[in-house]
């Protein structure tokens, strides 16, 4: 007796629309990534110890340049992704990518003086 398994169901591809409104909103957080930047980095200056990291280069983050280098170069490539014609769950899943990647930037900038 022969059994035969059930196809696994295939992702469905993206339609016209789905893929200009994925772009879209990866562009859009794309550009609003610098004025978030710039909101960050004033609600960092108004933290406790930010005129002792200023001034004497004390109790200032220990954050890694490389989190910000690197969160920003996977926001990129992740962005750079999305915009290309591809599979609709792969750039689905870099739409996700580009935003994790912004929220974790946007996080080391916030506790750059903590």
């Amino acid at each position: 007796m022969k059994t035969s398994l059930p196809a696994a169901p295939a992702t469905p591809e993206l339609t016209a629309d789905g893929g200009r409104r994925l772009r879209a909103w990866s562009t859009i957080s794309a550009i609003l990534l610098l004025p978030a930047t710039i909101l960050a980095g004033i609600l960092a200056l108004t933290g406790e110890n930010v005129s002792s990291c200023i001034a004497y280069n004390e109790n200032c983050g220990t954050t890694p340049g490389w989190v910000y280098e690197g969160s920003l170069l996977i926001t990129g490539i992740a962005w750079v992704v999305v915009l290309c014609p591809g599979h609709g769950a792969v750039r689905r899943t870099a739409l996700w990518i580009q935003l994790g990647a912004q929220c974790t930037f946007l996080a080391a900038v916030l506790t750059i003086f903590w």
